[in-house]
């Protein structure tokens, strides 16, 4: 550090202290402490999409607080997570926006980069070791153009979740290909359980089940191609997928008045026993654990979602939860503090006893954790980079409500499954333009 040249003397220096010295006993005998400087104040805006979401992310303040809080000191404040899809855009554009603020992968996050608000992370990245501290699956969505503009706090990943105690009632063995899934659904609808979950009321949930049959049928080039802008919507393999999801709808393949049913609703048939499957992001396992210490309510397991083709099947791995610094907080490197912590080993051991699995930081300890949550992050670990995220995540907002809507519209017997992807593309070619062949 550069000291400025001002001619200061060392005695000049110690007969400036003695007269300090003075001065500050004279105040303290009246009574008067020396001022102390107020602390930086940091605003953490963040989505709660459970009520453990809310729960952890008052411990993780709170704590921060009790042993920052004179230096460095954070309030947050949330929404549940449909209403921040719309609220993050007000918020960042305000004139006093959040300093930390929390952010999907993918498209939408190249949104807000796109948009400036976010800041570059690259030095904190080198500062803190988060490449050495983080999973390197959850890193590696973080770099745009060869910086990164995030901060994964929960990696994730998506798989078939099953009822053990309906498998074994049933006599069904895990399948290892789509056919066999197929023929195990068939064998529990004929027994009056509903095949697979799907609770679509909102819309999203159905994009998971439609990414993996595209991805394990056709492949992960072709789908990153529809998510990258190289292949068009109405590419006859999109239509396919579509037309199959079309099919198992028409077929009473999913749960009753599943366009209706919301996901956390939806957790009570699942309890009950009256569905089979359930194709979901590990986000599920706060829900399936319920009050409980350990996983789960009812016996549940999981597998990868089976081979479509002679393609090696794909797990879906990407990040959950992620968080930014705007890029016009004015106290970015306290921000990156406050990050560093969210991230650090106590706050992801917190994080998995409060609210739900995976936290980013490679290190933490998993063991206590039933053997199944155990199993899925050794999976995730091993996989050692991100595979492919889900069509709202990936794409820009624009585009994957148009896409939402319309798998729904299918789903619902409303739209022909050509219908749907042309309306997709045609939002698609609107947002990027079309794609020169």
């Amino acid at each position: 550090m550069v000291e400025s040249s001002s001619g200061l003397t060392r005695r000049k220096f110690l007969h400036s202290s003695a007269a300090i010295g003075a001065g500050a006993a004279a105040v303290s005998g009246l009574g008067i402490g020396p001022a102390l400087a107020a602390p930086v104040e940091l605003r953490y805006f963040y989505r709660a999409a459970w009520p453990t979401s809310e729960t952890y992310a008052n411990w993780l303040i709170d704590e921060w607080n009790k042993k920052n809080g004179d230096r460095i000191h954070v309030t947050g404040a949330s929404v549940d997570g449909e209403t921040y899809k719309t609220k993050q855009t007000i918020e960042l554009s305000s004139s006093s926006p959040p300093d930390i603020f929390y952010s999907w992968e993918g498209g939408r996050a190249a949104e807000i980069i796109k948009a400036g608000f976010s800041a570059d992370l690259t030095p904190y990245y080198e500062k803190f070791g988060w490449d050495k501290s983080l999973n390197p699956a959850s890193v590696t969505l973080a770099t745009f153009d060869g910086k990164k503009y995030f901060v994964p706090t929960e990696i994730g990943a998506s798989v078939v979740w099953y009822r053990k105690d309906l498998h074994d009632k049933l006599g069904l063995s895990v399948p290892k290909t789509w056919d066999e899934m197929m023929a195990n659904a068939e064998k529990a609808k004929a027994a009056g359980i509903a095949p697979f979950m799907l609770s679509n009321q909102k819309k999203w949930p159905a994009q998971f089940m439609w990414s993996a049959m595209m991805v394990n049928k056709y492949g992960l080039d072709a789908y990153q191609g529809l998510i990258d802008n190289k292949i068009p919507w109405t590419d006859p393999r999109a239509v396919d997928i579509t037309a199959m999801m079309q099919k198992l709808a028409e077929g009473g393949m999913f749960e009753p008045n599943f366009n209706s049913i919301d996901f956390a609703p939806a957790q009570v048939p699942w309890t009950q026993g009256k569905a089979l499957y359930w194709y979901k992001g590990s986000f599920i396992l706060g829900s399936f654990r319920g009050d409980q210490k350990q996983c789960c309510q009812v016996p549940t397991d999981w597998f990868a979602f089976p081979a479509m083709s002679d393609k090696k099947p794909v797990m879906s791995i990407y990040d959950e939860d992620t968080v930014m610094i705007h890029a016009a907080s004015k106290n970015k490197d306290a921000a990156a503090e406050f990050v560093d912590w969210m991230v650090s080993p106590t706050a992801s051991a917190k994080k998995l006893e409060i609210d739900k699995p995976y936290a980013s930081n490679a290190s933490t300890d998993l063991s206590h954790l039933s053997e199944m949550e155990q199993r899925l992050g050794k999976a995730m670990a091993d996989a050692g980079s991100y595979t492919f995220m889900h069509v709202d995540h990936g794409t820009p907002p624009a585009i994957s409500d148009r896409f939402l809507d319309g798998l729904q519209g299918v789903l619902a017997g409303a739209i022909e499954p050509q219908e749907a992807m042309a309306a997709t593309e045609t939002e698609a070619e609107r947002v990027r333009g079309k794609i020169k062949t």
